[in-house]
């Protein structure tokens, strides 16, 4: 089966950890080379952090952790939860045009383990950055060859 997610996925989704971790150390050496710590360094640092963690949040939390082409299905993980969907049940293929990591949301016909949709980081690039991925594409023309 070929992996159509990308490899990335985990990592992206761990940023905000490691956003707090980059914090923490910007908030240490500022207390160290100022001679102490202000409210407003603790602020800024708590607030930047906050932030961006809602930001990366709000965008990865529906991320699929890995989605597999078998053919005429895919094989879509997300944390302990795996899920068969055959492509009759893909209704719809968005793809982010100005995102990055770019984002994929697969939409079913029926619920699925995941519910009515999920969202994916494909791999690989796009060529132009004004189109979609070529992913969207190939998966709607095969979902509708599917249902056929």
């Amino acid at each position: 089966m070929r992996q159509l997610s990308s490899s990335l996925t985990p990592a992206f989704k761990m940023g905000p950890i490691t956003l707090i971790g980059v914090g923490l150390v910007i908030l240490v050496t500022r207390s160290i080379t100022e001679g102490g710590l202000s409210l407003r360094i603790v602020l800024e640092a708590c607030g930047i952090t906050v932030f961006t963690w809602v930001v990366t949040w709000l965008t990865a939390s529906d991320l699929a952790d890995e989605v597999y082409d078998g053919g005429d299905h895919l094989v879509i993980k997300r944390g302990r939860t795996t899920d068969k969907i055959p492509l009759s049940n893909l209704r719809m293929v968005e793809g982010t045009r100005n995102s990055s990591p770019e984002i994929m949301t697969l939409h079913f016909v029926r619920s699925t383990a995941f519910g009515r949709k999920i969202g994916l980081s494909p791999a690989g690039g796009r060529l132009n950055p004004l189109r979609e991925h070529p992913l969207v594409e190939n998966l709607m023309n095969r979902a509708h060859a599917a249902r056929l």
